[in-house]
């Protein structure tokens, strides 16, 4: 007979799935894998999704997924069908109650799990968690940390329609049953977290931020997050979207495209030297508000 009475016995704490997508990260990939695999915390599961890599990243998924059978578990696509759809791919695998996502040449830092399960477990009506991020060149060596986001918490997605990815998108952790039906939008093909968060929240649950820093962000001349003028188009995309899915915050969204799209788009096309683009996002967003006296300095600047 078992002398373990009631009050000894740990409950079983909430599943978490970690899904990590992946292409062509073979110097990195096993490094993500392995600080995923390694979190202290038990009741876990880490998939991965390769989107048809042609640089052995597949095998070393493989490796990783014999290695920890029980934990891991490897989806290897023959298919490059890009970001958002390979982000589907992952999360319709995953079976956790929490899911956070992360990239191929992303690391995890010790802790991340356990701290943000602890945060969201505090209020049912919690249902989204970031927290800080390390930055680090391609070498691995530190840059600078970036400025602590203006809003740390609040309910529902106003916040992230008016200041854009308000908290790291790659830090996320989110309750699955807040998570839409059809998961990332795939009207969006690369940018698409910033969607997929608003719809998490747009039941009107709360997000929260950590302090503390419990992933390490690669920046890498190839990825994703260098792509900014590819990536404008889904971030118009994402507040057209928005404000056709949720009328409550259409003018929210109307002015987030002056601010986000026309103005601070013109802004980098002028950054990089063409002033034809830029003078004709300036000119858009002074059709939009004709007081925009920002925009109205800049369109200056292209003459």
């Amino acid at each position: 007979m078992s002398t373990d009475s009631p009050s000894n016995i740990q409950p079983v704490r909430p599943k978490v799935s970690i899904f990590i997508i992946s292409f062509n990260q073979k110097d990195f990939i096993a490094d993500a894998i392995e600080s995923a695999v390694n979190q202290n915390y038990e009741n876990l599961e880490v998939v991965v999704s390769d989107d048809g890599s042609t640089d052995g990243t597949s095998a070393i998924i493989a490796h990783w997924q014999s290695r920890y059978p029980e934990r891991v578990k490897a989806l290897l696509n023959n298919e490059n069908v890009g970001v958002t759809r390979n982000c589907n791919r992952a999360l319709r695998a995953c079976t956790g109650e929490y899911i956070t996502l992360m990239g191929g040449d992303d690391v995890l830092l010790p802790g991340k799990i356990t701290a943000q399960v602890d945060w969201l477990e505090q209020n049912p009506d919690r249902v989204l968690c970031g927290h800080a991020v390390v930055h680090v060149n391609a070498d691995g060596t530190r840059r600078p940390n970036a400025n602590p986001p203006k809003v740390k918490e609040g309910i529902g997605p106003e916040a992230f329609i008016r200041g854009g990815m308000v908290i790291p998108g790659q830090t996320i952790m989110v309750r699955s049953n807040a998570i839409p039906q059809h998961g990332f939008d795939e009207a969006i093909p690369i940018a698409s977290d910033l969607l997929f968060i608003i719809e998490v929240l747009s039941g009107g649950g709360k997000f929260g931020y950590l302090e503390e820093q419990y992933y390490k962000y690669r920046h890498r001349g190839d990825s994703v997050s260098t792509r900014y003028f590819e990536m404008l188009n889904d971030i118009e995309r994402t507040f057209l979207i928005t404000a056709s899915r949720y009328p409550q915050y259409q003018n929210i969204c109307n002015d987030s495209l002056i601010k986000h799209v026309m103005y601070f788009g013109g802004v980098r096309y002028l950054n990089v030297g063409n002033k034809k683009v830029a003078r004709k996002r300036f000119i858009k967003a002074i059709q939009k508000k004709p007081l925009f006296l920002k925009a109205w300095l800049r369109l200056l600047q292209t003459l």
